[in-house]
């Protein structure tokens, strides 16, 4: 689990998890360690805590200007801090995070700003350098994406996505993928899969493997694909999950990512 609480209380912090509501909870228990009104914070109503939610599209530039950076420079209301929680930060288009930097890098002495995704590699390096970031995978439901019916055959595909048949991989996204929720969730898996893969192929070592039930299909996929390979799954992985903000046929897209 993310610890927001130490020694020292940044301007800033990138947070990658899956579970957006478990950081809002830390971030809630982060505010009223500070000193901020209990009862203000759990009933959402804080007039010194601002959040801008949008999972499922991407975050104009407009409302970040007007929500977050022109709003940053007024001094709290009721606390000794401002939190400005952004969530999904990896909507945000590069303009919107190009014009947080100024923010960013000279931010006011009593605000702290929690970018949260659950993909760290589509923020910016320029934002990430001025972040304290923290990555929670110890809070990845990976146990609810081990009980899908088809993660075997999903690693499966991972592990020959460069030789499977077309009409296999085609056979695979007919059963698998019917809801957004399939979606999502295929997408999380191939995440965690990737991440432990690659990471079991630089380090040989399981112990940081999350899907350590699933250990023989990530070391079976860490010995099939080059690192570069990695590399462009990664990339399509990324592409993959803007899909869900669009009006796409997501078996097609699926279906697409698989193809290489």
């Amino acid at each position: 689990m993310v610890k927001l609480l130490n020694d020292k209380v940044y301007n800033a912090y990138l947070i990658e998890s899956f579970n957006y509501d478990g950081i809002k909870e830390k971030i809630n228990e982060f505010a009223i360690n500070l000193g901020f009104d209990s009862k203000l914070v759990l009933a959402n109503t804080h007039p010194d805590i601002v959040y801008l939610e949008c999972p499922d599209k991407i975050i104009p530039i407009d409302d970040v200007r007007t929500k977050i950076i022109d709003k940053a420079y007024y001094t709290p209301k009721v606390a000794d801090r401002k939190f400005f929680i952004i969530y999904d930060a990896k909507n945000l288009y590069e303009a919107s995070q190009n014009a947080m930097l100024k923010t960013l890098e000279e931010p006011p002495e009593f605000v702290s700003f929690f970018l949260i995704t659950n993909n760290i590699n589509a923020i910016l390096t320029t934002i990430k350098s001025r972040c304290q970031i923290l990555k929670d995978i110890d809070d990845v439901n990976y146990k609810e994406l081990l009980d899908m019916s088809y993660i075997d055959d999903a690693l499966l595909l991972l592990a020959n996505i460069k030789y499977s048949a077309t009409y296999e991989k085609m056979n695979f996204v007919d059963a698998a993928i019917d809801t957004n929720n399939d979606f999502d969730n295929f997408i999380k898996l191939c995440r965690i899969a990737i991440r432990d893969a690659l990471i079991y192929k630089i380090t040989l070592s399981k112990k940081y493997m999350i899907l350590r039930e699933k250990e023989d299909a990530i070391i079976s996929i860490a010995n099939s694909l080059t690192i570069e390979e990695f590399g462009k799954i990664s990339d399509k992985l990324d592409k993959l999950s803007l899909i869900r903000n669009y009006n796409i046929n997501k078996k097609l897209a699926t279906f697409n990512f698989l193809e290489m």
